[in-house]
C-alpha cells in the first residue's frame, strides 16, 4: 500500500528505518536476544535455549518508547504470563511473555488477530498495555507525517 502512495523507494526506505527502530527498541529494552524474525519457527529457533522474558515487537509502529517497555516488563516482573499491546487495527504489535514457550512463541510470532486470542494462549495473567497506530496505509502515513510528535527522521519520509 505504502509504494503506492510513497514510491517503492521511498517505502523501502521507511521500512528499513522503521525495522532498525524496533531492532535498536528491543537492543535497549529487550532481554538478551536482537533479532528479526519472518515467522514463529524462526522465532522458535532464534529461541531455542534463551531463559527469561520475551518482548516480540512489529517493525510497523513508530510508537515505540521506554515507557511501553517499562509497562511491558512490569506486567511480566508482577506475574503476568503475557502482556500485549494492540495496534489501532486490533491486532498486537508487542507481545511480552513470561518465558519463551515455543508454542506461545510461535503463535505470537506468526501472528494473533487480537487479544481474545492471546488470552486463550495461557492460562495465566495476561496483561494489556496502551495501543498505537501502525504505519501501513497511506492514511496511516498521512496522519504519521501531520502529528508534530512524529520523529523527524520519520516524518521526513512521510513528507
Amino acid at each position: 500500500m505504502l509504494d503506492e502512495d510513497l514510491g517503492a523507494e521511498r517505502a523501502g526506505a521507511l521500512r528499513e528505518l522503521l525495522g532498525r527502530r524496533a531492532l535498536a527498541w528491543a537492543a535497549a529494552h529487550g532481554p538478551t536476544l536482537h533479532a528479526a524474525v519472518a515467522d514463529g519457527a524462526a522465532a522458535v529457533a532464534a529461541l531455542d535455549g534463551h531463559a527469561g522474558p520475551v518482548l516480540l515487537v512489529a517493525p510497523d509502529v513508530p510508537g515505540l518508547d521506554d515507557r511501553l517497555a517499562r509497562a511491558a516488563l512490569d506486567d511480566i516482573a508482577e506475574g503476568a504470563d503475557l502482556a500485549m499491546a494492540p495496534a489501532t487495527d486490533g491486532r498486537p504489535f508487542l507481545l511480552a511473555l513470561a518465558r519463551a514457550d515455543p508454542d506461545l512463541v510461535r503463535a505470537a510470532a506468526d501472528g494473533l488477530p487480537d487479544r481474545q486470542a492471546a488470552a486463550e494462549l495461557i492460562d495465566g495473567e495476561f496483561g494489556l498495555l496502551r495501543s498505537e497506530r501502525r504505519l501501513v496505509t497511506p492514511g496511516d502515513a498521512r496522519a504519521f507525517a501531520a502529528d508534530p510528535l512524529t520523529q523527524p527522521e520519520l516524518a521526513a519520509l512521510l513528507r
